[in-house]
């Protein structure tokens, strides 16, 4: 019994250490194509166009070999004002895409894109939330995140209270049942600052 019973823990622990291998298998970014749809979505950005580079973006984990992709990034970190004013535009799918970008982003790139979507905060919270939860694995931390501003108001303590204040503020208006853990999880960190 005791044999039978190794057996079947060995089995089960094999099966657990093989699905967690296939879970962590990095995936391959199609670069040229990612930089194509980026030109195009740059030049007239769209819903559509957005969604086009969403479908190249890897879901749910960060890529840790860029080397291949550094202009790509490079080339969408040059024109990111294009992004940011669709996503403080509400526009959905450029909203996923600003937080899907994490999958690739680093030094520079990924310091811009906390900046830009710690804002979307203020612009519309239920949505930054709903995007957060959606792509939480992307943020091991939300310091950088939520705490964005930081670098702007590093010397002006009251300017750095009031945009603390009013991020928690407009996090707390929003009352979504789904919602209630990260946003709980937000304030505290804001909180922290």
């Amino acid at each position: 019994m005791k044999r039978r019973l190794m057996l079947i823990g060995a089995c089960a622990w094999l099966a657990l250490s093989t699905a967690a291998g296939w879970a962590q298998t990095p995936a391959v970014v199609d670069w040229n194509g990612l930089q194509e749809a980026w030109d195009q979505y740059y030049a007239a950005p769209s819903e559509e166009k957005a969604q086009k580079m969403l479908n190249l973006l890897p879901a749910g984990q960060k890529i840790m070999d860029i080397k291949n992709g550094f202009d790509v990034i490079n080339s969408i970190n040059d024109h990111l004002g294009v992004l940011e004013g669709e996503i403080y535009s509400g526009y959905p799918t450029s909203v996923r895409l600003g937080f899907r970008l994490f999958s690739i982003s680093y030094g520079a790139f990924e310091v811009s894109m906390n900046k830009i979507l710690g804002n979307l905060i203020a612009f519309n919270p239920r949505m930054f939330l709903e995007q957060l939860q959606a792509n939480r694995d992307l943020f091991p931390s939300l310091e950088p995140l939520l705490g964005s501003y930081l670098r702007d108001t590093a010397n002006d303590p009251v300017a750095r209270n009031l945009e603390q204040k009013l991020r928690i503020k407009a996090l707390e208006s929003v009352e979504d049942k789904d919602l209630k853990a990260i946003r709980k999880e937000c304030i505290k960190v804001l909180k922290g600052f």
